[in-house]
Parts: C-alpha cells; structure tokens; sequence
C-alpha cells in the first residue's frame, strides 16, 4: 500500500463509454417507460428526445470541463477550480451521499428482482451480497472491474434489443393514434421523469485520472454514451407502444416483461427480469468505482481524511476508499427508508448537475456559457418541482456537510 500512490490510466475510450451506460442504463428502464407513457401517452418519444437534450446540454458542460480539468473529482474538481474550494467541497459531500444512496438503493432493487427468481431469499441479504461482490469486484483495479462491466452491458443491452425486436413483429402504427393526449404539458412531464433515466453520463469525468488521454476521451465517452443510451430508450418506447399501446404500458409495474408475457413470448418476464438482475449490478458496480473515486480526489486534496488517498502498489484501486464505500452502501441498505433516500438522491443529483453548470459558467465565455446557462436552468426548473422533503433532506446532507468542513478546519489551512 502507497500513500502517495497515483492511480494509473489504464481504460480506453471503450471501456470509459461502457462505464457510463453501466451508469445510465439502469433497472429505471424497465419501469420508468410505464410511468412516463401515462403522463405523456404515445408522445413519450417526444419526452425521451427533450430528456437526452437537457441531458445534453449538462453532458457538453461536462465534457467542455473535462477538458479544462482532465483529473479525477468530476463536478467536485470543477467546482473547487472554478467556484471555490469550499463550494466544491460542498458538491463532493453531497456526490458522495447521492452515490451511497444510489448504490444501496439499486443493491435491494437487485434483491427485489432476485426474489423473482429465488423467492426464499430475503431482498437485504441479497442486497449486501452484491455490494461485498462488487466491492471485491473493484478491488481487482479498474482495468479488471471495467472489463467485468463491459461484458455486463453488452448483456443487458441485448436484452433490451431482444426485447425491441419482439415487439417490433406486433408493431401497430394506430397505436400512436391519438399522439399526445395530455399535451404538451403531459410531453414535458414525461421528460422530467425520463431525465432521471439519464444520470450517470457524468461518471466518467470522475475516474479522469484512470482514463487514458483524458482530456480527449472524458469528454467524447460522456457525450457518446448520453447519444446511445438515447437511441436505445427511444427503440425500446417506440417498440413497447406500438406493440400493446401506451395504456397497457402505463397500467403496469413492469411493463416490458408484461408486453413479452402479452405477446406470448412465455419467456419474456424471465428474460426482463435476468436483464434488470444486470442492469441494477452494472450500476452498483460503478456506484462504488465512483465513490472510491471522488473520495480518493477529495483527500488527495486533504478535504477528506487522507488514507483514503491510499492505492494499492499496482496504482490500480484506491483501497480503503473501495472498502469504506461498500460498508456505508450496507449500513443505508439495511437500516435507511427506501423513501428518503429517494428524495436525498433527487435533490443531490440535480444539485451536481447545477454545479456542473455553473462551474462552466465561471470557467467559460461564448456558446459553451450559453448551453450551460441553459442547463443551468433545466436543473433549476426540475429542483423546484422536487416535492419539498427533497429539499429539506437535501439541506440535511449539505449541514452534515458544513459540520464536518468546521469540524475538520482542513480547508482553512493556508
């Protein structure tokens, strides 16, 4: 073990594109379809092109920033450089209590979708089975842990595809008929709940250090993988709609596995649910790769307790950062309300995304301002739709925040 270690760039612009649709491309697709098809009706096509726009328009404040900052932190070391070291500190703290919720939350949605298939088992034991796997998992370096999540996205990429190709036989052009019943009220509220679908295409800019030629690739993996996971939900919509229309979607709570099951493809709730086991692994997997991450960027900076700055002889994983992220990803999936640390996640993943914006809105003049001024407000019109416990447990984290920065007194020093 090496205090003082670096972490080496060992990942292509391949593995750092699969990293973030590990991210992006979650168990939400599954589910989220059904709930964005009842408010928007068959115009959800319309929602997912106006969610990978607003997507977009963060995704190209992000890569702009890699390329300024081409160092591990994401928003963390955007907002340090370009808005003050408190401030980002303030954006790390709440980073990383997003990602714990995130990790925890998808770990016992993985457990929920493993009863399915082993209904004996309780949904936390499973839970904490997958974070010890996935904690083991990162442990091997980056290299390793990213060639187990390339395989792992091809998987349940496919799946969707299986899924789109299905469908597309029964495929009815009437079933787009009428094209948005709820106007375009119902369209832009079916974009705000397919937005979520897209977190994660940041990832990549928070494992920069890991990333070979960072300043080139950080940026091109961001926007590639918000273009294919694009592409994808918008084959998968179009698929599922016209295959049984948009209100059998909406009645279900897993509507793709029932559109299999409807169109006799006796396999397909089996199928659907082996491919959602993947998709919640796939974002754990990188849950605890970008925990570590941030946190080995914070104490590097000594914002954080500097063991966590700690890698391995190999430079290929920041150990105890791995070890403390899989300890706290157990603690809140065994003891934490799924409910609240739905509304932190909320709240905080919009919070990082504003910061995001206003880092290049500091950093930037010209048309990179402009998109970022107006991703800047897209955050800012979906946290103010938040409901108001988000907040209040958003305010939450960023105390918790503020008390360890007084306590600590690191960032005072100099």
């Amino acid at each position: 073990m090496e205090s003082d270690g670096q972490l080496r760039a060992r990942l292509s612009l391949f593995d750092a594109v699969n990293i973030a649709l590990g991210a992006i491309i979650g168990a939400g697709i599954f589910v989220i379809i059904g709930s964005a098809a009842a408010l928007a009706g068959p115009a959800l096509i319309l929602s997912i092109i106006i969610g990978a726009l607003v997507a977009g328009l963060t995704g190209i404040a992000t890569a702009e920033l890699s390329r300024r900052y081409p160092t591990s932190g994401g928003a963390y070391t955007f907002a340090k450089e370009a808005l003050g070291k408190r401030i980002g500190f303030i954006v790390g703290w709440v980073w990383l209590f997003t990602n714990i919720a995130i990790g925890a939350t998808v770990a016992l949605g993985f457990g929920s979708y493993l009863a399915f298939f082993f209904p004996s088992v309780p949904t936390q034991f499973a839970a904490g089975a997958l974070i010890i796997a996935i904690c083991g998992i990162n442990l091997l370096g980056a290299k390793e842990s990213s060639s187990i999540n390339n395989i792992l996205v091809a998987i349940k990429v496919l799946v969707l595809l299986i899924f789109a190709g299905v469908a597309a036989s029964s495929f009815k052009i009437a079933n787009f008929t009428p094209f948005m019943p709820f106007g375009v009220g119902g369209v832009l509220a079916g974009a705000a709940t397919v937005f979520f679908a897209y977190s994660g295409f940041a990832r990549v800019a928070v494992i920069a250090d890991e990333i070979k030629d960072a300043k080139k690739n950080v940026a091109s993996a961001t926007l590639i993988s918000i273009a294919v996971s694009s592409v994808i939900y918008l084959i998968v919509a179009a698929a599922a709609i016209g295959a049984i229309g948009y209100l059998a979607i909406s009645s279900s709570q897993s509507p793709l596995a029932d559109a299999m099951v409807g169109l006799g493809f006796g396999f397909g709730a089996t199928l659907i649910g082996f491919g959602a086991l993947i998709a919640t692994a796939t974002v754990a997997l990188g849950s605890v790769l970008g925990l570590s991450r941030i946190a080995y960027a914070m104490a590097r900076n000594h914002d954080l307790p500097d063991f966590l700055a700690r890698v391995n002889k190999g430079g290929s994983a920041p150990v105890f950062g791995i070890v403390l992220s899989g300890v706290l990803m157990l603690v809140f999936a065994w003891y934490v309300d799924l409910t609240s640390m739905a509304y932190v996640s909320s709240f905080s993943l919009l919070l990082y995304y504003m910061a995001i914006n206003l880092s290049a809105i500091k950093a930037f003049g010209g048309w990179t301002r402009i998109v970022a001024a107006l991703g800047a407000i897209s955050c800012a019109v979906l946290l103010g739709s938040l409901p108001l416990v988000s907040w209040i447990a958003g305010a939450g984290v960023i105390f918790l925040g503020m008390v360890y920065l007084v306590a600590s007194r690191k960032l005072f020093v100099g």
